[in-house]
């Protein structure tokens, strides 16, 4: 993805299938998101973007990529979303998830999730 990929992709703000977080602190709740699109249509999950559609960055670094990876290993069965970044002129990147759907069901942490417009739910237990 190129930077004015990114920015169309932005400007049409978060719905079912584009998650916004700000950076790789709320990677917890983004990996929620990436379970709930893996359930669903696919989609993007791009960190370094915020709720309000600001494309800030942030500093990544190997270990950035590493962290994500680590917590890509706790959705079952594994899953394997395009991680790339997208460097901004500040030096700052956004790191965006590109992420497969139609499969599953996939669980994060044993829970599974959906996508209800731009909100990530637990799934009803059956």
């Amino acid at each position: 993805m190129n930077l004015s990929e990114l920015k169309r992709l932005v400007v049409s703000g978060e719905c079912e299938q584009v998650e916004f977080k700000r950076s790789t602190g709320q990677r917890t709740e983004a990996m929620k998101t990436v379970c709930a699109l893996l359930n669903g249509l696919g989609g993007f999950v791009l960190f370094g973007v915020t709720d309000m559609a600001e494309i800030v960055g942030q500093e990544t670094s190997s270990k950035t990529i590493e962290d994500i990876a680590h917590e890509l290993q706790r959705i079952d069965p594994p899953a394997f979303p395009d991680i790339e970044t997208v460097k901004l002129r500040s030096g700052k990147s956004i790191i965006v998830l590109r992420v497969p759907g139609g499969g599953g069901p996939y669980t994060y942490d044993g829970r599974s999730y959906t996508r209800h417009g731009p909100t990530t739910r637990p799934m009803p237990s059956s």
